[in-house]
């Protein structure tokens, strides 16, 4: 039997298998990509230097000691309620064994459901108030009776309210505590009272000062400490949004993640970060620093010491193993009493009587680097560095 075409057939197969998985794949799935954000921005392609500098890097051989992924690491899920739903007894549920019986949060969940009571019962007194002013003669008597049934609500509700914060403020001597309590769970609620009476009634004041409006607006309960992993959170992630009509924010938070730590970037390297490349260059092997955030570090700051660095490294890190990249400057003698352009590299150590000057191949580079960033993503979010012990 010849089994030549079946030999045939079989390395066409792997060859095809091989040039999907290397080529046709990752094109199809960089070209999928959006650029939108989201967030009503969107990643923008290069321009100008920026674009040109990509193909420097590109011709000099750049990705082959510096790679432009962040990896991943070990992180968890800081999760903060920033404002309740209306309905206490799914929030419970799904809040669950996060909120202890009679603790802090469990106290400030308490009075924030107490505002939401009165701000209902003081819109239906409004509503009813409005209706009756409104109605013919002949409904002018059923009308009373509702706004009677919705006075007696409010005040019960005004009622319901003191007592509870009389039980979550027990043990407070200081009148500020009390206050800070009481304006988180204002926050928290949702509800805005503009009622000056209502408010009054609260022990709000008639108008909220600005210090107790920033108490209120940073108001949160933190239902995780980072340290969550995401399969024992996602019920209650799922259930905060769908069930209990609640807001949220969930961050994540790094355990270990050494290129986070080690300042290379923000948050893990993905598709999009490579979107607008003509040439997606990841890097081959990382010999040098990772560039996946060149443009967010200190170390772009100071274009004099990047183009030193770039021209001879080891005057700026003195074991440093890139080449030196010459030819990307003009190297130009100065006359005796002359002064060397603006632009020109300073630097001790380089030889004087010469100006070193940067080529556009050399500015293009570093406008190139500035534009590697890893700023937030959806798929992507920064991720945030657990506290020090002197924090």
């Amino acid at each position: 039997m010849n089994k030549a075409p079946w030999i045939f057939l079989g390395v066409l197969f792997t060859l095809s298998l091989s040039w999907w998985g290397m080529v046709y794949g990752p094109a199809s799935q960089l070209a999928a990509q959006s650029a939108d954000k989201g967030d009503g921005t969107a990643v923008l392609p290069r321009v100008g230097l920026a674009k040109q500098g990509e193909e420097v890097y590109r011709e000099n051989g750049c990705y082959y000691c510096h790679t432009r992924t962040a990896t991943g690491g070990e992180f968890g899920y800081e999760l903060r309620l920033t404002q309740l739903g209306d309905n206490r007894e799914t929030t419970d549920e799904v809040l669950g064994a996060s909120i202890e019986e009679g603790d802090a949060n469990h106290r400030l969940i308490d009075l924030a459901f107490e505002f939401k009571a009165v701000a209902k019962a003081n819109k239906t007194l409004a509503d009813a108030s409005k209706a009756a002013q409104e109605a013919k003669a002949e409904k002018q008597a059923e009308l009373e009776t509702a706004v009677a049934s919705a006075e007696a609500g409010l005040s019960t509700a005004f009622a319901s309210f003191g007592k509870t914060f009389t039980t979550v403020t027990a043990g407070m001597i200081e009148q500020k505590k009390k206050d800070e309590l009481l304006f988180a769970a204002y926050g928290l609620s949702g509800v805005e009272l503009k009622d000056k009476s209502v408010m009054t009634q609260l022990g709000m004041g008639e108008q909220i000062i600005d210090d107790h409006k920033k108490i209120a607006n940073e108001a949160v309960i933190k239902l995780t400490d980072g340290k969550a992993k995401w399969r024992d959170i996602e019920d209650m992630v799922r259930g905060l949004k769908t069930r209990a009509g609640a807001q949220f924010k969930l961050q994540p938070v790094v355990i270990h993640w050494p290129d986070v730590e080690n300042g290379v970037a923000s948050r893990q390297s993905v598709t999009r970060d490579f979107m607008h490349d003509a040439h997606a260059m990841p890097g081959v092997m990382r010999l040098g620093p990772d560039l996946a955030n060149a443009g967010g570090r200190p170390a772009l700051a100071d274009a004099n010491q990047f183009y030193v660095h770039l021209y001879q490294p080891r005057l700026i890190s003195e074991k440093s193993a890139m080449p030196p990249y010459r030819y990307l400057f003009r190297k130009v003698k100065l006359n005796a009493g002359e002064t060397a352009p603006g632009n020109a590299l300073k630097h001790a150590d380089l030889e004087e009587g010469y100006a070193i000057i940067p080529t556009e191949k050399a500015e293009a580079l570093f406008e190139f680097l500035k534009s590697l960033r890893t700023d937030a993503l959806p798929e992507a979010p920064i991720v945030q560095l657990p506290p020090t012990a002197n924090e």
